[in-house]
């Protein structure tokens, strides 16, 4: 079960998908310090996850709709204030790699990022407990060590993605066009996640 597990979250994490489109677009903008300073927040929010769904309140949450519209719509405007943002910032702002308010706030955007996507609260509540993978182990321990697996596998595959697009970073960043481009695309994707968070349906309200 654990060998399925550990397939099943590389698929994942390799497979195209909001997070690691971001983390790319992220990455080609600024470089690997904001790349990886988001990671971190990313990998924060999954922990957050895993230790809710280890002590049952991620089920809880989602199964009342008053909680999981508020998460969404939440989300959703998070998202949207980041794009408008992303919009009035200047070209030139645009490669601060290495300032720490800079490094501070991209890890602050994964954590919320990912704690405001009710697409991830579904994820946890519905996967991990798919791979439970004994009898006599507690029920805590075992998500926590999946939730574990989860975060290192991610951390090791989104790393690889900010290497790969630290080095187009690298390559086209003196390019005013890429700036253009890595700027407008950067908002595109915002704009992309907000739409998908804005479409989720609570399933466990609708299949129970």
């Amino acid at each position: 079960m654990l060998i399925s597990f550990i397939f099943s979250c590389f698929a994942l994490a390799i497979s195209p998908g909001p997070d690691n489109i971001y983390l790319t677009a992220l990455t080609s903008k600024s470089g690997k310090i904001s790349g990886f300073s988001f990671l971190l927040g990313l990998i924060s929010g999954c922990f957050i996850h895993t230790i809710l769904l280890a002590f049952g309140l991620n089920e809880l949450l989602i199964r009342h709709y008053i909680f999981f519209e508020i998460i969404k719509y939440t989300g959703v405007f998070y998202i949207i204030f980041l794009s408008y943002k992303s919009y009035k910032s200047e070209i030139s702002n645009f490669y601060l790699d290495k300032n720490k308010d800079e490094i501070q706030k991209n890890f602050k955007k994964g954590v919320l990022m990912n704690l405001l996507n009710p697409k991830v609260f579904l994820f946890f509540t519905l996967f991990f407990p798919n791979f439970i993978y004994s009898e006599t182990i507690s029920f805590k321990f075992q998500i926590l060590s999946l939730g574990l697996i989860f975060i290192v596998i991610t951390f090791i595959v989104f790393g690889l993605i900010i290497l790969f697009s630290n080095f187009i970073h690298k390559k086209f960043s003196s390019n005013n066009r890429f700036k253009i481009f890595a700027k407008y695309f950067n908002i595109l994707v915002l704009l992309f996640i907000a739409l998908l968070i804005l479409f989720t349906e609570n399933n466990l309200t609708l299949t129970n």
